[in-house]
């Protein structure tokens, strides 16, 4: 959840100003597909609210601020959602898909009705146990195996399988 007032200095805006320019403007964001050091097998996702009391499960991630490197702003988002505990390994940090979130549902694959989105998808490996917090009701780690049943939220199922499609067997290619 966004704070009452977003950051401090030029790169944060009030929830006002925030509003106005979710409002006309693409927002740039990361999202992670994180699997513990040595097991890219698994991959954990966080539980939390979608739109119209709906949950799902979903990446980790969320908007890139104002002069913020897109590798900082992983890290931030993944401490801010799953604890100060779990560390991003920035040397496996690889781009591997674009998602685009739309607020009408038949414009694009991805639907979010509060903003129009343009994610950078990552994967990365992690250490550390994480305590979700924030937007996060709960985290799990997934077998990929296991993700046929998943309940996915703002169908990010999609782009979990675009990006193990790039990865191959296991996710070898991390």
């Amino acid at each position: 959840m966004e704070s009452d007032i977003i950051g401090a200095g030029n790169r944060w805006l009030s929830p006002d100003e925030y509003s106005f320019v979710r409002a006309r403007v693409p927002i740039l964001c990361v999202d992670v597909l994180l699997s513990p050091r040595g097991r890219p097998e698994t991959i954990g996702l966080i539980r939390r609210p979608t739109y119209g009391g709906e949950k799902g499960w979903c990446l980790v991630g969320g908007r890139v601020l104002r002069n913020e490197h897109l590798g900082a702003a992983v890290e931030r988002h993944v401490a801010a959602t799953l604890g100060d505990d779990v560390r991003v390994d920035l040397s496996t940090l690889a781009m591997r898909t674009i998602a685009e979130y739309f607020t009408e549902p038949s414009v694009g694959d991805f639907f979010d009705p509060r903003k129009h989105a343009v994610a950078l998808t990552y994967t990365a490996s992690c250490d550390g146990v994480p305590h979700p917090r924030g937007e996060a009701l709960g985290f799990r780690w997934f077998e990929i195996g296991d993700l046929r049943d998943v309940d996915f939220g703002f169908g990010q199922g999609d782009v979990v399988n675009r990006v193990l499609a790039g990865l191959g067997p296991e996710g070898d290619q991390r």
